[in-house]
């Protein structure tokens, strides 16, 4: 499900997670072409961002003569403590959300004016140039009707959405990913391994290290590259052309354009950009380093044990999965006497053989391993002592289950505990006390970013700097004798600067920097605290620096060679360090007689530079103060989009559901009102009206209901002993309400609803009601490659059906983890009546839910009313191959104790709700939309075996 939503949501500035919507109370800001949303906290950060986005509007609109025509909705909030926001382009709806935490100094983000301009722009250049109106009269007006068909017209290739967005946010500001430092020595160093991605991969990337990131890194150049040797006025004809009444895609409006597909041209780009990057190589001076140990994948936040016997890092996979990982820093002497000894014996064996070449090295021995608990990830660990690891990782926030924040941890090493050492911090990096019993961390909240002493034993916060927006710090760090604390310090329209404090007198110094850099990150003392090293960035390159404190000069270590971070001294004076490349960081040594070159010519000003000569540029960021009115949120406030699903069951029918649904932007109140019709036959008919309120955790839902079924109209064959119940028309009304406590994995969900209609039957008409109250409880435990959880449903029913009194439960258990990545699960059911009959077979859709026929076992492979009895009992388990991949299971049915049948097959199920972040801010015609589909064997002596199919794209409010 995220891979499709995450291209409709075409502005997020870097791949994000799936994450929650925030339920504290929300507020409105209105100006003349925004409705600016935001939680509890952020009234300052939104007041400042609405005054920025009609001024980004205002600048838009004189650099490219365009803008939105609707009235835009922007969503102000901070869900899991880090940088980012979306967009989600609309001719008539058109959304983008801002997350108000800052970027840190060692992303490629980093380099901004401001964080909220910066993001403003970035995801308002999405909408405006992803929502433009057709020009074909009924294309558009069929996208201002049906959401889903205005947002699949919006999407254009990733890196092309993104690139462009990306290229603006720099043109107009100075600043931006065209200009970082940072990225243009990756991908330097890319190109000179001949590791720029093929166009093919652009898009999404190959697996290959960063390659997700490169539709906004690579992306922007060769936008910027095609507008260089081509003119601006024809890179933007082809935005022109892909709105025109001939339907045209982003291949055919860009060939008609530039004469060539864009794929044959971005080769010359990567020529050209490759000759330039390894021309710059050859005047690079040899380094006197050599590789320590190769990384698998990526690694970062290389850190020393303070004997210097150990180094934690923390190390994910292509896949994402992370683990922070502790090795020895003696070498690997025993793969080394195995490789010695394998190729000895490969000549004892044959003299006339060649062995092989010995490694760069042996790496080290890899002691422990700890990977992230449920989802809560493991950030900037560095060491207590030598036997204990500090740690960052994601906690719900208090005040708001659905939102995460950093919190502080503690890992033993040799008993393997983990222990949470804060609560409600809200930090990112930090630094350690020489003492142990405080930190000095980067506390966010609400944008606000400052830095605080902690004391660990009581939680009593001190605040160490200023507390302003626009103000990022980062990277705290203390000296090992603990009379210095070095850290980073950005602000608006200025570079990052490294400060040290003296904890003693509390007098700063401003740590001097090479003139003309633009990125400086990731401060390390020396051993004896004399030294501080740090990474910066000059000309496309990023480098070591280290500045001696007695002496107060500068020495640049490296000059270009590698792209550099992580800097550790070990204790032989040598200095660790990662140096990224196309596989990766690695760790290498460089040498302590090393000494480096003098740097003479220092930055002289805060001021960045900015370096761009578009004629249309945005003013010096600002944080603006001025008060705006704000008011409620109304859920009054109604979109609507025209629905259209279908759904084939081959074991039934295959319908038709056409409608109307409608919802806020958050969906507090959300509706859908629609026709079901069968294809082909007359098995079902019907129309309904679904309404659900969300009030915080708690949801109210009520459904009108009119439906004909005729079961003996389904595709497969029906038992005549039951024909009186195979023709049914039932029309009524059904209404429930569910609360639902959440607290890290384990989630408790009570409900209550009731039913009352008039079911007509074998000629005969019956007043039908029941009652039903139950509960749900999950819980979950996710470490990764492992996890195990489970699930309880019980419900409780008590109904009549004219005179006939009938009570009844259903019991469901589930069992669920994974295994070596691979899901899986194991469940079991039971469902009992007393005076009243079971019915199995037939599937849910818009129109038939358990509130319309609670005693309805809905199987998609059989067909309704395959069977009936009083007690039913299901039995089965799946397996997957990874998450999100269709489910071989295996599924048992027995009535009454006798086995009906069973099924085996392949099936897979999303749904776009409010659990996932694109989803819950997606349009009205998009949201609650539900996919399925399946291919079983069902096997019964019953009926003859056969094979089934279903599939289907409906809505379920």
């Amino acid at each position: 499900m995220h891979s499709i939503m995450k291209n409709l949501a075409a502005g997020s500035l870097m791949s994000i997670p799936s994450i929650g919507y925030a339920t504290p109370s929300w507020f409105t800001i209105e100006t003349e072409h925004f409705n600016v949303h935001y939680t509890q906290g952020h009234k300052s950060w939104a007041e400042s961002a609405a005054h920025e986005l009609e001024l980004v509007r205002d600048k838009v609109i004189e650099q490219q003569q365009r803008s939105l025509e609707a009235k835009a909705d922007v969503v102000v909030f901070d869900p899991y403590h880090g940088a980012n926001g979306f967009a989600i382009p609309s001719t008539d709806k058109p959304l983008m959300a801002l997350f108000t935490t800052p970027p840190q100094s060692d992303t490629v983000i980093s380099n901004s004016s401001g964080w909220q301009q910066l993001l403003i722009l970035h995801e308002y250049i999405h909408l405006v140039h992803l929502s433009q109106p057709n020009r074909s009269t009924w294309r558009q007006t069929l996208r201002d009707v049906w959401d889903p068909y205005d947002i699949a017209l919006a999407v254009m290739p990733r890196w092309v959405a993104e690139g462009y967005a990306t290229l603006m946010e720099s043109k107009m500001t100075g600043r931006g990913r065209l200009y970082d430092n940072y990225t243009e020595a990756l991908l330097t160093e890319f190109a000179r391994q001949g590791a720029l991605l093929p166009y093919s991969a652009l898009n999404n990337g190959n697996d290959s290290y960063l390659s997700g990131s490169m539709a906004y890194l690579i992306g922007v150049r060769y936008l910027a590259w095609l507008e260089k040797n081509y003119g601006e006025h024809t890179l933007d004809a082809v935005w022109t052309r892909m709105q025109a009444v001939e339907s045209r895609n982003f291949d055919e409006a860009f060939k008609g354009i530039f004469g060539d597909h864009p794929a044959k041209l971005y080769k010359r780009f990567v020529a050209e950009y490759t000759y330039v990057s390894m021309a710059s190589a050859q005047a690079l001076p040899e380094l006197d380093t050599q590789l320590w140990h190769d990384f698998k994948f990526d690694a970062k936040n290389l850190r020393l044990s303070p004997n210097s016997e150990l180094v934690a890092v923390t190390e994910r996979d292509s896949k994402g999965r992370t683990a922070l990982n502790v090795y020895t820093t003696q070498e690997n002497t025993e793969a080394q006497e195995d490789f010695t000894r394998t190729q000895r014996a490969l000549l004892e064996s044959d003299p006339k053989d060649i062995a092989n070449k010995a490694p760069d090295t042996f790496g080290r021995n890899k002691k422990y391993t700890l990977t992230p608990e449920n989802f809560a990830g493991i950030r900037y660990a560095r060491w207590k002592d030598d036997k204990t690891l500090y740690f960052i990782a994601s906690v719900q926030k208090p005040d708001n289950q659905h939102a995460v924040q950093g919190e502080l941890f503690q890992w033993h090493i040799e008993r393997d505990e983990v222990t949470q050492l804060t609560q409600n911090a809200g930090i990112r990096r930090f630094s350690i006390s020489k003492n142990t019993k405080a930190i000095v961390a980067e506390k966010v909240r609400y944008g606000y970013s400052s830095l605080v002493n902690i004391e660990l034993a009581s939680g009593t916060e001190t605040l160490l700097s200023n507390n302003q927006l626009g103000d990022t710090f980062d990277y705290p760090e203390f000296a090992p004798n603990g009379d210095y604390l070095a850290f980073l310090k950005a602000s608006l329209n200025q570079n990052w600067q490294l400060y040290i404090r003296n904890t003693q007198n509390q007098s700063t110094l401003q740590v001097p920097a090479p003139k003309g850099y633009q990125f400086l990150t990731q401060p390390s003392w020396s051993a004896d605290g004399r030294t501080l090293f740090y990474v910066a960035g000059v000309n496309g390159q990023i480098n070591l620096y280290a500045y001696h404190l007695d002496s107060q000069q500068l020495k640049q270590l490296s000059h270009g060679q590698q792209v550099v971070n992580s800097p550790q001294q070990l204790s032989d004076g040598n200095l660790l360090y990662l140096g990224v490349s196309p596989e990766g960081p690695d760790a290498f040594q460089l040498s302590k007689h090393h000494t480096g070159s003098l740097v003479t010519e220092l930055s002289d000003t805060k001021q960045a530079p900015k370096l761009s000569t578009a004629k249309v540029q945005l003013e010096d960021a600002e944080v603006f103060t001025q008060p705006l009115q704000s008011q409620a949120y109304d859920k009054w406030e109604q979109s609507a989009s025209m629905t259209l699903g279908s759904q084939y069951h081959s074991a039934s029918t295959s319908v038709l559901h056409v409608g109307v649904k409608g919802s806020d932007f958050l969906e507090e109140l959300s509706w859908h009102v629609g026709l079901t019709k069968s294809l082909g036959d007359e098995t079902l008919a019907g129309g309904f009206a679904d309404v659900k309120l969300q009030q915080g955790n708690t949801q109210w839902r009520a459904k009108l209901f009119s439906l004909d079924l005729d079961t003996t109209e389904q595709n497969s064959l029906v038992d005549e002993s039951f024909l009186g119940r195979h023709q049914q028309k039932r029309t009524g009304i059904a209404a429930q309400v569910s609360h639902t406590y959440r607290q890290g994995t384990f989630s408790l969900t009570g409900e209550a609803a009731a039913h009352l209609s008039q079911l007509e039957m074998a000629g005969t008409d019956y007043d039908q009601q029941w009652l039903r109250v139950g509960l749900a409880q999950s819980w979950q435990y996710d470490k990764q490659a492992f996890s195990i959880g489970q699930q309880i449903t019980a419900q409780w029913f008590d109904g009549a059906l004219d005179e006939t009194d009938w009570q009844g439960y259903n019991l469901g258990v589930s069992i669920f983890g994974k295994a070596f990545h691979m899901p899986m699960y194991v469940q079991a059911e039971q469902m009992k009546r007393e005076d009243a009959l079971l019915e199995l077979g037939g599937f849910q859709s818009s129109l038939v839910d358990n509130t319309v026929m609670a005693n309805t076992i809905y199987k998609p492979d059989l067909p309704f009313l395959a069977d009936t009895g009083e007690r039913y009992q299901g039995y089965g388990g799946g397996i997957a191959v990874t998450e999100g991949a269709p489910w071989l299971y295996y599924q048992q049915h027995q009535l009454d104790s006798a086995v009906f049948g069973q099924s085996y097959g392949l099936k897979w199920t999303t749904w776009f709700n409010g659990q996932d972040w694109s989803a819950k801010f997606a349009p009205a015609g998009i949201s609650d939309m539900r996919l399925d589909f399946g291919i079983s064997r069902v096997e019964s002596e019953q009926y003859e075996n056969e094979n089934r199919a279903w599939m289907g794209i409906w809505f379920d409010l």
